[in-house]
């Protein structure tokens, strides 16, 4: 079991006066003073992956991240109703989609940044500093609003605008909210702390009412709580529970996507890694990186190989089973957003899947129609 990697520690300014003359005799000798980071993409950054002429651009992507599901917990499963019946059969299934890790937090990372930051296999959340997020490397946030588009993302029952809490409670009083879940929040380049132009909103500002649809951002990532992402309770409850959520809370949007440029993009965050052997009832954990060429001969093999369901429905969509070749991840995602955006690419793939074939450029194409 791969052991869990540390936290990377943000350093703290240990300079005294007497350390300034040192700057000022580098500047009179020529040698550049390196400036603070803005957390814009470095100058030599990767370039923007170009996209194919004559795909869609959309106006609006809302992505939706639920928790915790092999690939054949939920498709084909009837208690997975309105995502079977409605957006797979509508949309694109990507037959061959892989998370990066277990346990949660590091494929929400990778998703958003196209690493896990080390954040390590075990659900810590990474320790701010100085009431800023420890991360200034690139992500699709930072991305977006560098080249004057936009980021928010829309987490239920979290307890403000800009919270960087690590739970919040629902109605109930009961956890609900998990900043595991939220890696926005943890990025000192995307806008938080300011409620007017904060990137980390809650649920309750994502809209409702149709003709508000078009003041959605570029890009959204929407978080259910841990009662509604599947993550809590076993699957013959957690399923259907969140299916309904998801119906509740989406399928408007997803309706006015169809006709207004728009797109609607479902996944998981990893498989079921704590589901016991169905055969044998065997103990199947896994905790680390994980390989989508792992042979998923038994529920360990499948927990290693972290297959998950992954579904496109929106406009300009050709319905259908896709494999994407040798596969996609979660970076794969990324890269597909970021081409369409014409954006640099944000970290790289994951090295089992590198290894394995499935490159860091491969983007998803097949599944639009011009």
């Amino acid at each position: 079991v791969p052991s869990c990697v540390a936290y990377p520690k943000k350093e703290e300014s240990t300079m005294k006066k007497s350390d300034y003359w040192w700057v000022i005799v580098m500047i009179a000798i020529g040698f550049a003073v390196p400036p603070i980071s803005n957390g814009a993409p470095p100058a030599d950054a990767p370039a923007a992956i170009k996209w194919p002429a004559g795909l869609p651009k959309y106006d609006h992507i809302v992505i939706v991240i639920e928790e915790n599901k092999d690939y054949d917990q939920i498709i084909g499963n009837p208690a997975a109703k309105y995502i079977n019946e409605t957006l797979k059969k509508e949309g694109a299934n990507l037959t061959q989609m892989f998370g990066e890790e277990h346990n949660s937090q590091g494929n929400y990372f990778w998703l958003f940044s196209g690493s896990n930051q080390n954040v390590g296999f075990f659900d810590q959340v990474p320790k701010d500093m100085d009431n800023l997020g420890p991360f200034s490397t690139p992500n699709l946030g930072a991305s977006l609003i560098q080249k004057g588009l936009s980021f928010k993302g829309y987490s239920e029952d979290l307890p403000k605008i800009g919270s960087r809490d690590e739970f919040g409670p629902d109605a109930m009083g009961q956890k609900n909210y998990a900043r595991k879940h939220n890696p926005w929040v943890s990025f000192s380049n995307v806008p938080n702390n300011d409620p007017l132009t904060s990137s980390n909103l809650t649920l309750k500002e994502f809209p409702t009412d149709p003709t508000k649809f078009n003041t959605l951002p570029t890009v959204s990532i929407v978080v259910a709580g841990l009662k509604n992402d599947m993550h809590d309770g076993l699957p013959a409850d957690s399923i259907p529970h969140g299916d309904a959520w998801l119906k509740q809370h989406l399928d408007p949007y997803y309706q006015w996507a169809k006709t207004h440029n728009s797109l609607l993009i479902l996944t998981w965050d990893e498989n079921d890694d704590k589901r016991k052997d169905p055969q044998t009832g065997a103990n199947s954990s896994f905790f680390g990186l994980t390989d989508p060429f792992a042979v998923p001969t038994d529920q360990l093999g499948k927990n290693k190989q972290n297959r998950i369901a992954t579904i496109f429905a929106g406009a300009r969509i050709k319905p259908g089973d896709y494999a994407e070749g040798k596969g996609v991840t979660h970076v794969n995602l990324l890269r597909t957003i970021e081409a369409m955006y014409g954006l640099p690419k944000a970290g790289k793939q994951q090295e089992h899947a590198a290894a394995g074939g499935i490159t860091d450029d491969y983007i998803i194409t097949d599944i639009f129609t011009p």
